[in-house]
Protein backbone atom coordinates (compact mmCIF):
# COMPACT_ATOMS: atom_id res chain seq x y z
CA UNK A 1 0.00 0.00 0.00
CA UNK A 2 1.46 3.33 -1.06
CA UNK A 3 1.76 6.17 1.42
CA UNK A 4 2.65 8.61 -1.37
CA UNK A 5 0.07 11.10 -2.63
CA UNK A 6 0.18 14.01 -5.06
CA UNK A 7 -2.23 15.92 -2.82
CA UNK A 8 -1.18 15.86 0.82
CA UNK A 9 -3.81 18.13 2.38
CA UNK A 10 -6.99 16.07 2.65
CA UNK A 11 -8.84 19.09 4.08
CA UNK A 12 -8.98 20.74 0.65
CA UNK A 13 -8.83 17.55 -1.39
CA UNK A 14 -12.51 16.62 -1.08
CA UNK A 15 -13.91 19.86 -2.53
CA UNK A 16 -11.34 19.87 -5.32
CA UNK A 17 -12.25 16.29 -6.22
CA UNK A 18 -15.95 17.20 -6.35
CA UNK A 19 -15.20 20.15 -8.61
CA UNK A 20 -13.29 17.77 -10.86
CA UNK A 21 -16.23 15.38 -10.86
CA UNK A 22 -18.71 17.97 -12.12
CA UNK A 23 -16.22 19.15 -14.74
CA UNK A 24 -16.49 15.67 -16.26
CA UNK A 25 -20.28 15.95 -16.44
CA UNK A 26 -21.05 19.47 -17.64
CA UNK A 27 -24.79 19.23 -17.01
CA UNK A 28 -24.28 19.11 -13.22
CA UNK A 29 -23.80 21.77 -10.55
CA UNK A 30 -21.92 21.89 -7.28
CA UNK A 31 -22.36 23.77 -4.00
CA UNK A 32 -18.70 23.65 -2.84
CA UNK A 33 -19.30 24.92 0.71
CA UNK A 34 -21.76 22.09 1.36
CA UNK A 35 -20.03 19.46 -0.80
CA UNK A 36 -23.23 18.85 -2.77
CA UNK A 37 -23.28 17.77 -6.41
CA UNK A 38 -26.72 17.88 -8.04
CA UNK A 39 -28.55 17.67 -11.35
CA UNK A 40 -30.25 21.03 -12.02
CA UNK A 41 -32.21 19.39 -14.84
CA UNK A 42 -33.91 16.85 -12.58
CA UNK A 43 -37.63 16.85 -13.30
CA UNK A 44 -39.72 18.16 -10.38
CA UNK A 45 -42.44 15.77 -11.54
CA UNK A 46 -40.36 12.74 -10.60
CA UNK A 47 -38.97 11.22 -7.42
CA UNK A 48 -35.46 12.35 -6.47
CA UNK A 49 -32.94 9.75 -5.31
CA UNK A 50 -30.09 11.13 -3.22
CA UNK A 51 -27.13 9.35 -1.67
CA UNK A 52 -23.87 10.24 0.01
CA UNK A 53 -21.51 9.62 2.87
CA UNK A 54 -17.91 10.22 3.75
CA UNK A 55 -15.36 11.04 1.07
CA UNK A 56 -12.73 8.48 0.16
CA UNK A 57 -15.23 6.15 -1.53
CA UNK A 58 -15.12 7.79 -4.96
CA UNK A 59 -16.69 7.57 -7.44
CA UNK A 60 -19.48 7.11 -4.85
CA UNK A 61 -21.56 9.08 -4.71
CA UNK A 62 -20.87 12.16 -6.86
CA UNK A 63 -19.83 10.09 -9.88
CA UNK A 64 -23.31 8.59 -10.02
CA UNK A 65 -25.26 11.86 -10.24
CA UNK A 66 -27.16 12.21 -13.48
CA UNK A 67 -30.37 11.32 -15.26
CA UNK A 68 -31.41 7.75 -14.53
CA UNK A 69 -29.54 7.47 -11.24
CA UNK A 70 -28.93 10.05 -8.48
CA UNK A 71 -30.48 13.51 -8.48
CA UNK A 72 -27.88 14.66 -5.95
CA UNK A 73 -24.99 13.43 -3.84
CA UNK A 74 -23.63 14.88 -0.62
CA UNK A 75 -20.13 14.28 0.73
CA UNK A 76 -18.55 14.52 4.14
CA UNK A 77 -14.86 14.71 4.83
CA UNK A 78 -12.76 11.58 4.35
CA UNK A 79 -14.54 8.65 6.04
CA UNK A 80 -16.84 11.04 7.92
CA UNK A 81 -20.55 11.35 7.19
CA UNK A 82 -21.97 14.63 5.91
CA UNK A 83 -23.94 16.71 8.39
CA UNK A 84 -27.73 16.83 8.58
CA UNK A 85 -27.51 20.43 7.35
CA UNK A 86 -25.74 19.28 4.18
CA UNK A 87 -28.24 16.48 3.53
CA UNK A 88 -31.20 18.82 4.14
CA UNK A 89 -29.72 21.30 1.67
CA UNK A 90 -29.33 18.50 -0.92
CA UNK A 91 -33.02 17.60 -0.51
CA UNK A 92 -33.96 21.22 -1.13
CA UNK A 93 -31.62 21.53 -4.13
CA UNK A 94 -33.69 19.12 -6.25
CA UNK A 95 -37.45 19.76 -6.20
CA UNK A 96 -39.37 16.52 -6.70
CA UNK A 97 -42.51 14.53 -5.95
CA UNK A 98 -40.64 12.84 -3.11
CA UNK A 99 -37.09 12.11 -1.99
CA UNK A 100 -35.51 8.74 -1.37
CA UNK A 101 -32.23 8.83 0.57
CA UNK A 102 -30.08 5.77 -0.14
CA UNK A 103 -28.00 5.48 3.02
CA UNK A 104 -25.17 3.15 4.00
CA UNK A 105 -25.80 1.45 7.34
CA UNK A 106 -23.06 3.15 9.32
CA UNK A 107 -24.00 4.93 12.53
CA UNK A 108 -22.95 8.43 11.49
CA UNK A 109 -24.77 8.23 8.17
CA UNK A 110 -27.90 6.85 9.85
CA UNK A 111 -27.94 9.68 12.38
CA UNK A 112 -27.22 12.58 9.99
CA UNK A 113 -29.50 11.41 7.18
CA UNK A 114 -32.20 10.52 9.70
CA UNK A 115 -32.01 14.00 11.21
CA UNK A 116 -32.32 15.53 7.74
CA UNK A 117 -35.51 13.52 7.17
CA UNK A 118 -36.92 14.91 10.41
CA UNK A 119 -35.93 18.44 9.38
CA UNK A 120 -37.64 18.01 6.02
CA UNK A 121 -40.82 16.72 7.64
CA UNK A 122 -40.76 19.55 10.17
CA UNK A 123 -40.75 21.89 7.16
CA UNK A 124 -43.83 20.26 5.66
CA UNK A 125 -42.17 17.75 3.32
CA UNK A 126 -43.66 14.39 4.30
CA UNK A 127 -42.46 12.47 1.24
CA UNK A 128 -38.89 11.84 2.36
CA UNK A 129 -37.70 8.37 3.30
CA UNK A 130 -34.54 6.40 4.02
CA UNK A 131 -33.56 3.25 2.17
CA UNK A 132 -30.91 1.62 4.34
CA UNK A 133 -28.32 -0.52 2.57
CA UNK A 134 -26.91 -3.42 4.60
CA UNK A 135 -25.32 -5.88 2.20
CA UNK A 136 -22.20 -6.98 4.15
CA UNK A 137 -22.36 -10.58 5.40
CA UNK A 138 -19.06 -10.72 7.29
CA UNK A 139 -20.37 -9.84 10.75
CA UNK A 140 -22.48 -12.66 12.23
CA UNK A 141 -26.01 -12.00 13.43
CA UNK A 142 -25.04 -12.52 17.07
CA UNK A 143 -22.32 -9.83 16.91
CA UNK A 144 -24.38 -7.30 14.99
CA UNK A 145 -27.71 -7.45 16.81
CA UNK A 146 -27.89 -3.71 17.44
CA UNK A 147 -25.95 -2.30 14.49
CA UNK A 148 -27.11 -4.68 11.77
CA UNK A 149 -25.18 -5.41 8.61
CA UNK A 150 -22.82 -2.82 7.16
CA UNK A 151 -23.01 -1.45 3.64
CA UNK A 152 -20.48 -2.16 0.91
CA UNK A 153 -20.35 -1.46 -2.84
CA UNK A 154 -23.88 -2.82 -3.29
CA UNK A 155 -25.09 0.60 -2.16
CA UNK A 156 -24.53 1.94 -5.64
CA UNK A 157 -26.49 -0.92 -7.20
CA UNK A 158 -29.41 0.07 -4.97
CA UNK A 159 -28.93 3.69 -6.08
CA UNK A 160 -28.93 2.69 -9.75
CA UNK A 161 -32.11 0.66 -9.50
CA UNK A 162 -33.91 3.30 -7.40
CA UNK A 163 -32.80 6.08 -9.73
CA UNK A 164 -33.96 4.14 -12.77
CA UNK A 165 -37.30 3.35 -11.13
CA UNK A 166 -37.75 7.07 -10.42
CA UNK A 167 -36.78 8.00 -13.98
CA UNK A 168 -39.28 5.42 -15.28
CA UNK A 169 -42.08 7.26 -13.49
CA UNK A 170 -42.54 5.12 -10.39
CA UNK A 171 -44.21 6.81 -7.45
CA UNK A 172 -42.46 7.78 -4.22
CA UNK A 173 -43.93 4.73 -2.47
CA UNK A 174 -42.94 2.42 -5.32
CA UNK A 175 -39.33 3.65 -5.41
CA UNK A 176 -39.03 3.23 -1.64
CA UNK A 177 -40.41 -0.30 -1.89
CA UNK A 178 -38.06 -1.20 -4.76
CA UNK A 179 -35.04 0.14 -2.87
CA UNK A 180 -35.79 -1.81 0.29
CA UNK A 181 -36.45 -4.97 -1.72
CA UNK A 182 -33.10 -4.72 -3.49
CA UNK A 183 -31.23 -3.97 -0.26
CA UNK A 184 -32.83 -6.96 1.47
CA UNK A 185 -31.86 -9.29 -1.38
CA UNK A 186 -28.21 -8.40 -1.69
CA UNK A 187 -25.15 -9.98 -0.06
CA UNK A 188 -21.57 -8.68 -0.19
CA UNK A 189 -18.14 -9.49 1.20
CA UNK A 190 -14.81 -7.68 0.87
CA UNK A 191 -11.16 -8.72 1.14
CA UNK A 192 -7.94 -6.66 1.19
CA UNK A 193 -4.21 -7.21 0.95
CA UNK A 194 -3.52 -4.04 2.96
CA UNK A 195 -5.26 -1.05 4.48
CA UNK A 196 -5.60 2.23 2.63
CA UNK A 197 -3.71 5.40 3.50
CA UNK A 198 -5.39 8.76 4.12
CA UNK A 199 -3.35 11.65 2.64
CA UNK A 200 -1.61 13.65 5.34
CA UNK A 201 -2.36 11.19 8.14
CA UNK A 202 0.51 9.64 10.11
CA UNK A 203 -1.35 7.01 12.16
CA UNK A 204 -2.65 4.08 10.10
CA UNK A 205 -2.79 0.30 10.09
CA UNK A 206 -0.60 -1.87 7.88
CA UNK A 207 -0.81 -5.57 7.17
CA UNK A 208 2.26 -7.77 7.05
CA UNK A 209 3.27 -8.90 3.58
CA UNK A 210 1.84 -12.41 4.07
CA UNK A 211 -1.45 -11.35 5.73
CA UNK A 212 -4.85 -10.88 4.12
CA UNK A 213 -8.11 -9.71 5.71
CA UNK A 214 -11.63 -10.79 4.76
CA UNK A 215 -14.83 -9.16 5.95
CA UNK A 216 -13.99 -5.49 6.30
CA UNK A 217 -15.99 -2.33 5.87
CA UNK A 218 -15.25 0.78 3.86
CA UNK A 219 -13.41 2.83 6.47
CA UNK A 220 -10.08 1.10 7.07
CA UNK A 221 -11.37 -0.82 10.08
CA UNK A 222 -9.87 -4.31 10.59
CA UNK A 223 -11.36 -7.25 8.73
CA UNK A 224 -13.48 -9.76 10.61
CA UNK A 225 -11.25 -12.62 9.44
CA UNK A 226 -7.46 -12.29 9.47
CA UNK A 227 -5.72 -14.85 7.26
CA UNK A 228 -2.10 -15.37 8.29
CA UNK A 229 -1.16 -16.20 4.72
CA UNK A 230 -2.45 -14.75 1.49
CA UNK A 231 -4.26 -17.65 -0.18
CA UNK A 232 -4.34 -18.29 -3.92
CA UNK A 233 -7.00 -16.16 -5.62
CA UNK A 234 -9.18 -19.18 -6.33
CA UNK A 235 -9.17 -20.17 -2.65
CA UNK A 236 -9.89 -16.63 -1.49
CA UNK A 237 -12.84 -16.21 -3.85
CA UNK A 238 -14.19 -19.59 -2.72
CA UNK A 239 -14.14 -18.39 0.89
CA UNK A 240 -15.84 -15.13 -0.06
CA UNK A 241 -18.59 -16.81 -2.06
CA UNK A 242 -19.20 -19.37 0.68
CA UNK A 243 -19.87 -16.54 3.13
CA UNK A 244 -22.49 -15.21 0.70
CA UNK A 245 -24.08 -18.49 -0.38
CA UNK A 246 -23.90 -20.92 2.57
CA UNK A 247 -27.53 -21.39 3.58
CA UNK A 248 -26.51 -23.71 6.44
CA UNK A 249 -24.67 -20.93 8.27
CA UNK A 250 -27.25 -19.55 10.76
CA UNK A 251 -25.04 -16.53 11.42
CA UNK A 252 -24.66 -15.37 7.81
CA UNK A 253 -27.41 -16.87 5.65
CA UNK A 254 -28.95 -13.44 5.11
CA UNK A 255 -30.11 -13.88 1.50
CA UNK A 256 -31.35 -17.14 -0.06
CA UNK A 257 -30.10 -18.04 -3.54
CA UNK A 258 -31.22 -20.94 -5.74
CA UNK A 259 -30.19 -21.94 -9.30
CA UNK A 260 -33.57 -20.77 -10.61
CA UNK A 261 -33.07 -17.22 -9.32
CA UNK A 262 -32.12 -14.41 -11.67
CA UNK A 263 -29.10 -12.67 -10.16
CA UNK A 264 -26.69 -9.76 -10.70
CA UNK A 265 -22.97 -10.10 -9.96
CA UNK A 266 -21.31 -6.88 -8.86
CA UNK A 267 -17.50 -6.98 -8.51
CA UNK A 268 -15.96 -3.94 -6.84
CA UNK A 269 -12.44 -2.57 -6.88
CA UNK A 270 -11.69 -1.22 -3.39
CA UNK A 271 -9.43 1.39 -4.97
CA UNK A 272 -5.96 -0.07 -5.44
CA UNK A 273 -6.37 -3.05 -7.77
CA UNK A 274 -5.32 -3.17 -11.41
CA UNK A 275 -7.94 -3.51 -14.12
CA UNK A 276 -6.04 -6.59 -15.29
CA UNK A 277 -6.59 -8.44 -11.99
CA UNK A 278 -10.20 -7.27 -11.67
CA UNK A 279 -11.05 -8.98 -14.94
CA UNK A 280 -9.58 -12.21 -13.60
CA UNK A 281 -11.62 -11.87 -10.39
CA UNK A 282 -14.80 -11.65 -12.48
CA UNK A 283 -13.79 -14.72 -14.47
CA UNK A 284 -13.05 -16.81 -11.36
CA UNK A 285 -16.21 -15.72 -9.55
CA UNK A 286 -18.38 -16.62 -12.54
CA UNK A 287 -16.74 -20.04 -12.90
CA UNK A 288 -17.31 -20.85 -9.23
CA UNK A 289 -20.92 -19.59 -9.30
CA UNK A 290 -21.66 -21.70 -12.36
CA UNK A 291 -20.47 -24.81 -10.51
CA UNK A 292 -23.28 -24.33 -8.00
CA UNK A 293 -25.85 -23.59 -10.70
CA UNK A 294 -25.91 -19.79 -10.44
CA UNK A 295 -25.50 -17.92 -13.73
CA UNK A 296 -25.90 -14.15 -13.26
CA UNK A 297 -27.98 -12.36 -15.91
CA UNK A 298 -25.91 -9.19 -15.52
CA UNK A 299 -22.27 -8.69 -14.52
CA UNK A 300 -20.67 -5.40 -13.49
CA UNK A 301 -17.06 -4.74 -12.53
CA UNK A 302 -15.31 -1.53 -11.60
CA UNK A 303 -14.65 1.07 -8.95
CA UNK A 304 -18.05 1.80 -7.46
CA UNK A 305 -17.55 2.41 -3.75
CA UNK A 306 -13.87 2.39 -2.87
CA UNK A 307 -11.73 2.81 0.23
CA UNK A 308 -9.18 5.29 -1.13
CA UNK A 309 -6.21 3.25 -2.42
CA UNK A 310 -6.94 -0.04 -0.63
CA UNK A 311 -5.72 -3.05 -2.63
CA UNK A 312 -8.86 -5.10 -2.26
CA UNK A 313 -12.00 -6.48 -3.87
CA UNK A 314 -15.65 -6.89 -3.00
CA UNK A 315 -18.13 -9.40 -4.33
CA UNK A 316 -21.86 -8.65 -4.35
CA UNK A 317 -24.64 -10.98 -5.47
CA UNK A 318 -28.13 -9.54 -5.82
CA UNK A 319 -31.19 -11.77 -6.12
CA UNK A 320 -33.46 -10.09 -8.67
CA UNK A 321 -36.10 -12.80 -8.30
CA UNK A 322 -36.24 -12.36 -4.52
CA UNK A 323 -36.39 -8.58 -4.80
CA UNK A 324 -39.22 -8.68 -7.33
CA UNK A 325 -41.39 -10.69 -4.93
CA UNK A 326 -41.02 -8.04 -2.21
CA UNK A 327 -41.86 -4.99 -4.33
CA UNK A 328 -44.61 -6.23 -6.67
CA UNK A 329 -42.43 -5.68 -9.72
CA UNK A 330 -41.69 -8.41 -12.24
CA UNK A 331 -38.16 -9.68 -12.76
CA UNK A 332 -38.29 -8.07 -16.22
CA UNK A 333 -39.21 -4.75 -14.58
CA UNK A 334 -36.29 -5.05 -12.18
CA UNK A 335 -33.94 -5.94 -15.02
CA UNK A 336 -35.16 -2.93 -17.00
CA UNK A 337 -34.18 -0.72 -14.05
CA UNK A 338 -30.70 -2.24 -14.07
CA UNK A 339 -30.40 -1.64 -17.83
CA UNK A 340 -32.03 1.79 -18.11
CA UNK A 341 -29.81 4.33 -19.94
CA UNK A 342 -28.30 7.03 -17.77
CA UNK A 343 -26.10 10.10 -17.94
CA UNK A 344 -23.59 9.54 -15.15
CA UNK A 345 -19.81 9.51 -15.36
CA UNK A 346 -19.07 6.46 -13.22
CA UNK A 347 -21.72 3.84 -13.99
CA UNK A 348 -20.82 1.71 -17.02
CA UNK A 349 -22.31 2.81 -20.33
CA UNK A 350 -23.22 6.43 -19.60
CA UNK A 351 -24.09 9.15 -22.12
CA UNK A 352 -23.30 12.54 -20.56
CA UNK A 353 -22.84 14.77 -23.62
CA UNK A 354 -26.45 15.03 -24.81
CA UNK A 355 -26.24 18.28 -26.76
CA UNK A 356 -25.01 21.83 -26.32
CA UNK A 357 -28.07 22.98 -24.37
CA UNK A 358 -27.25 20.64 -21.48
CA UNK A 359 -23.60 21.69 -21.22
CA UNK A 360 -22.75 24.31 -18.62
CA UNK A 361 -19.58 26.38 -18.52
CA UNK A 362 -17.40 25.57 -15.54
CA UNK A 363 -18.21 28.83 -13.73
CA UNK A 364 -21.92 28.16 -14.24
CA UNK A 365 -21.59 24.83 -12.44
CA UNK A 366 -20.55 26.41 -9.12
CA UNK A 367 -23.42 27.49 -6.86
CA UNK A 368 -23.15 29.64 -3.72
CA UNK A 369 -24.29 28.29 -0.37
CA UNK A 370 -28.08 28.61 0.02
CA UNK A 371 -29.10 30.97 2.79
CA UNK A 372 -30.21 29.28 6.00
CA UNK A 373 -33.14 30.62 8.05
CA UNK A 374 -32.15 33.05 10.79
CA UNK A 375 -32.89 31.80 14.31
CA UNK A 376 -35.67 33.63 16.10
CA UNK A 377 -34.35 36.23 18.55
CA UNK A 378 -34.42 35.40 22.24
CA UNK A 379 -36.78 37.16 24.59
CA UNK A 380 -35.27 38.58 27.76
CA UNK A 381 -36.73 35.79 29.90
CA UNK A 382 -35.09 33.15 27.67
CA UNK A 383 -31.62 34.56 28.07
CA UNK A 384 -29.13 32.90 30.44
CA UNK A 385 -26.20 35.05 31.49
CA UNK A 386 -22.81 33.86 32.78
CA UNK A 387 -19.78 36.03 33.49
CA UNK A 388 -18.11 36.39 30.06
CA UNK A 389 -14.57 35.73 31.34
CA UNK A 390 -15.67 32.54 33.10
CA UNK A 391 -17.61 31.36 30.06
CA UNK A 392 -14.67 31.99 27.75
CA UNK A 393 -12.32 30.21 30.15
CA UNK A 394 -14.59 27.14 30.23
CA UNK A 395 -14.97 26.94 26.45
CA UNK A 396 -11.31 27.68 25.69
CA UNK A 397 -9.98 25.17 28.20
CA UNK A 398 -12.31 22.43 26.93
CA UNK A 399 -11.17 23.03 23.35
CA UNK A 400 -7.50 23.06 24.31
CA UNK A 401 -7.90 19.78 26.22
CA UNK A 402 -9.36 18.22 23.07
CA UNK A 403 -6.43 19.46 20.98
CA UNK A 404 -3.99 18.02 23.53
CA UNK A 405 -5.76 14.65 23.25
CA UNK A 406 -5.84 14.59 19.44
CA UNK A 407 -2.81 12.34 18.88
CA UNK A 408 -3.90 9.80 21.49
CA UNK A 409 -7.49 9.71 20.19
CA UNK A 410 -6.17 9.12 16.68
CA UNK A 411 -3.92 6.29 17.86
CA UNK A 412 -6.78 4.55 19.65
CA UNK A 413 -9.17 5.03 16.74
CA UNK A 414 -6.63 3.59 14.31
CA UNK A 415 -6.87 0.33 16.27
CA UNK A 416 -10.67 0.11 16.59
CA UNK A 417 -12.00 2.39 13.85
CA UNK A 418 -10.93 4.41 10.85
CA UNK A 419 -8.39 6.63 12.62
CA UNK A 420 -10.19 9.96 12.23
CA UNK A 421 -11.55 10.55 15.77
CA UNK A 422 -8.71 12.79 16.92
CA UNK A 423 -8.74 14.82 13.73
CA UNK A 424 -12.53 15.16 13.80
CA UNK A 425 -12.54 16.37 17.41
CA UNK A 426 -9.66 18.74 16.73
CA UNK A 427 -11.52 20.19 13.76
CA UNK A 428 -14.48 21.03 16.00
CA UNK A 429 -12.25 22.48 18.71
CA UNK A 430 -10.38 24.68 16.23
CA UNK A 431 -13.63 25.99 14.73
CA UNK A 432 -14.91 26.95 18.19
CA UNK A 433 -11.61 28.57 19.20
CA UNK A 434 -11.62 30.62 16.00
CA UNK A 435 -15.06 32.01 16.86
CA UNK A 436 -14.09 32.44 20.50
CA UNK A 437 -11.11 34.56 19.45
CA UNK A 438 -13.56 36.66 17.47
CA UNK A 439 -15.66 37.44 20.52
CA UNK A 440 -18.14 34.56 20.68
CA UNK A 441 -18.44 34.72 24.50
CA UNK A 442 -18.14 38.47 24.96
CA UNK A 443 -21.74 39.03 26.10
CA UNK A 444 -21.93 35.91 28.31
CA UNK A 445 -25.33 34.89 26.88
CA UNK A 446 -25.35 31.09 27.03
CA UNK A 447 -28.22 30.19 24.69
CA UNK A 448 -26.79 32.27 21.84
CA UNK A 449 -23.35 30.74 22.39
CA UNK A 450 -24.77 27.20 22.51
CA UNK A 451 -26.60 27.82 19.23
CA UNK A 452 -23.38 28.99 17.62
CA UNK A 453 -21.36 26.05 18.95
CA UNK A 454 -24.05 23.62 17.73
CA UNK A 455 -23.79 25.07 14.22
CA UNK A 456 -19.99 24.98 14.34
CA UNK A 457 -19.97 21.33 15.41
CA UNK A 458 -22.49 20.41 12.72
CA UNK A 459 -20.35 22.10 10.05
CA UNK A 460 -16.90 21.01 11.21
CA UNK A 461 -17.35 17.53 12.71
CA UNK A 462 -18.59 14.73 10.51
CA UNK A 463 -19.12 11.09 11.37
CA UNK A 464 -20.95 9.47 14.23
CA UNK A 465 -19.29 11.49 16.97
CA UNK A 466 -20.16 14.77 15.25
CA UNK A 467 -23.78 13.64 14.98
CA UNK A 468 -23.91 12.65 18.66
CA UNK A 469 -22.44 15.98 19.76
CA UNK A 470 -24.75 17.92 17.40
CA UNK A 471 -27.89 16.22 18.68
CA UNK A 472 -26.85 16.58 22.32
CA UNK A 473 -25.91 20.26 21.95
CA UNK A 474 -29.09 21.13 20.04
CA UNK A 475 -31.17 19.43 22.73
CA UNK A 476 -29.08 21.04 25.49
CA UNK A 477 -29.65 24.45 23.89
CA UNK A 478 -33.40 23.88 23.68
CA UNK A 479 -33.59 22.61 27.26
CA UNK A 480 -31.58 25.59 28.53
CA UNK A 481 -33.89 28.01 26.73
CA UNK A 482 -36.98 26.27 28.11
CA UNK A 483 -35.62 26.13 31.66
CA UNK A 484 -34.61 29.77 31.50
CA UNK A 485 -38.16 30.87 30.61
CA UNK A 486 -39.85 28.68 33.24
CA UNK A 487 -39.89 30.54 36.58
CA UNK A 488 -40.32 27.47 38.79
CA UNK A 489 -37.51 25.63 37.00
CA UNK A 490 -34.92 28.32 36.56
CA UNK A 491 -32.03 28.38 39.01
CA UNK A 492 -28.86 30.44 39.38
CA UNK A 493 -26.46 29.63 36.55
CA UNK A 494 -23.69 28.89 39.03
CA UNK A 495 -25.81 26.01 40.36
CA UNK A 496 -24.34 22.80 38.91
CA UNK A 497 -27.63 21.03 39.62
CA UNK A 498 -29.42 23.39 37.20
CA UNK A 499 -27.03 22.39 34.42
CA UNK A 500 -27.33 18.75 35.44
CA UNK A 501 -31.10 18.86 34.99
CA UNK A 502 -30.77 20.60 31.63
CA UNK A 503 -28.16 18.05 30.46
CA UNK A 504 -30.40 15.18 31.58
CA UNK A 505 -33.19 16.45 29.29
CA UNK A 506 -30.65 16.56 26.44
CA UNK A 507 -29.62 12.95 27.15
CA UNK A 508 -33.28 11.91 26.90
CA UNK A 509 -33.51 13.49 23.45
CA UNK A 510 -30.19 11.95 22.36
CA UNK A 511 -31.33 8.48 23.38
CA UNK A 512 -34.36 8.83 21.10
CA UNK A 513 -31.93 9.13 18.16
CA UNK A 514 -29.46 6.35 18.97
CA UNK A 515 -29.72 2.87 20.49
CA UNK A 516 -26.34 3.41 22.19
CA UNK A 517 -26.49 3.00 25.95
CA UNK A 518 -24.04 2.67 28.82
CA UNK A 519 -22.17 -0.61 28.43
CA UNK A 520 -22.12 -0.57 24.63
CA UNK A 521 -18.56 0.80 24.43
CA UNK A 522 -19.45 4.16 22.92
CA UNK A 523 -19.37 7.86 23.76
CA UNK A 524 -22.40 7.24 26.00
CA UNK A 525 -20.22 5.36 28.52
CA UNK A 526 -18.61 8.65 29.53
CA UNK A 527 -21.36 11.15 28.70
CA UNK A 528 -24.23 9.50 30.58
CA UNK A 529 -22.37 8.93 33.90
CA UNK A 530 -21.15 12.53 33.77
CA UNK A 531 -24.67 13.90 33.26
CA UNK A 532 -26.38 11.56 35.72
CA UNK A 533 -23.86 12.33 38.45
CA UNK A 534 -24.14 16.07 37.81
CA UNK A 535 -27.93 15.90 38.03
CA UNK A 536 -27.90 13.74 41.17
CA UNK A 537 -25.13 15.42 43.16
CA UNK A 538 -24.90 18.95 41.73
CA UNK A 539 -21.14 18.42 42.11
CA UNK A 540 -19.19 19.05 38.89
CA UNK A 541 -15.96 17.55 40.22
CA UNK A 542 -17.72 14.27 41.05
CA UNK A 543 -19.43 14.31 37.67
CA UNK A 544 -16.10 14.72 35.86
CA UNK A 545 -14.66 11.80 37.82
CA UNK A 546 -17.69 9.64 36.92
CA UNK A 547 -17.25 10.51 33.25
CA UNK A 548 -13.53 9.68 33.41
CA UNK A 549 -14.16 6.31 35.04
CA UNK A 550 -16.84 5.51 32.47
CA UNK A 551 -14.56 6.40 29.57
CA UNK A 552 -11.60 4.42 30.89
CA UNK A 553 -13.82 1.41 31.62
CA UNK A 554 -14.67 1.04 27.91
CA UNK A 555 -11.30 -0.68 27.46
CA UNK A 556 -12.85 -3.72 29.16
CA UNK A 557 -16.15 -3.63 27.30
CA UNK A 558 -17.24 -5.53 24.21
CA UNK A 559 -18.45 -3.17 21.50
CA UNK A 560 -22.13 -3.45 20.61
CA UNK A 561 -22.32 -0.31 18.45
CA UNK A 562 -19.90 1.67 16.33
CA UNK A 563 -17.08 0.45 14.10
CA UNK A 564 -15.35 -1.41 16.91
CA UNK A 565 -18.27 -3.86 16.63
CA UNK A 566 -16.79 -5.08 13.36
CA UNK A 567 -13.33 -5.86 14.72
CA UNK A 568 -12.73 -9.58 14.32
CA UNK A 569 -11.99 -11.97 17.16
CA UNK A 570 -8.30 -12.17 16.27
CA UNK A 571 -7.93 -8.43 16.75
CA UNK A 572 -9.81 -8.57 20.04
CA UNK A 573 -7.41 -11.07 21.63
CA UNK A 574 -5.06 -8.25 22.54
CA UNK A 575 -6.72 -5.79 24.91
CA UNK A 576 -8.39 -2.99 23.00
CA UNK A 577 -7.86 0.64 24.00
CA UNK A 578 -10.69 2.68 25.51
CA UNK A 579 -13.34 3.98 23.15
CA UNK A 580 -11.96 7.13 21.47
CA UNK A 581 -15.33 8.92 21.48
CA UNK A 582 -15.80 8.30 25.18
CA UNK A 583 -12.31 9.60 25.89
CA UNK A 584 -13.05 12.70 23.81
CA UNK A 585 -15.91 13.41 26.20
CA UNK A 586 -13.51 12.90 29.11
CA UNK A 587 -11.18 15.52 27.62
CA UNK A 588 -14.08 17.96 27.22
CA UNK A 589 -15.49 17.64 30.74
CA UNK A 590 -12.01 17.78 32.29
CA UNK A 591 -11.46 20.94 30.27
CA UNK A 592 -14.71 22.43 31.58
CA UNK A 593 -13.64 21.68 35.15
CA UNK A 594 -10.20 23.16 34.53
CA UNK A 595 -11.74 26.28 33.03
CA UNK A 596 -13.73 26.84 36.21
CA UNK A 597 -11.05 26.02 38.75
CA UNK A 598 -8.19 27.62 36.86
Amino acid sequence: MSEKHFFQDHRTLVTRSLRGAVAQNPSLKIIPSLKIVYDPHHSPDKVAVISGGGAGHEPASSGFVGKGMLAAAVSGDIFASPSARQVFAAINAVPSTGTILVVTNYTGDCLHFGLAVQQAKANGNDKVALVMVHDDVSVPRSAGKLVGRRALAGSMLVAKICGSAAESGCSFEEVEKVGNAVSDNMASIAAILDHCHVPGRDEFNKLDADVCEVGLGLHNEPGFFVLQRVPPAEELITKMLNLILDQDDPERAFVPFTPSDETVLFVGNMGGMSVLEMGAVVDEALEQLERVGIVPVRVFCGSFMTSLNAPGISLTLMNLSGASKLCSKSVDDMLSFVDLPHSTVAWPGGAIYKGRDAILKRKEQVVDTPQTPVSAPLSEKEKVKVAPRLLESIIRNACEKVLEAEAQLTKWDTIVGDGDCGETCASGAKAILFKLNGGLAKDGEVVHILRSISELIDDSMGGTLGAIFSIFLAAFTSATRTAASTPDVRAPTDDAGFWGRVAARAIDVLQESTPARVGHRTVMDALVPFVETLERTADLEKAVEAGRKGGEATAKLTAKLGRATYVGEDAKKGQLPPDPGAMAVVAIVEGIWGGITG
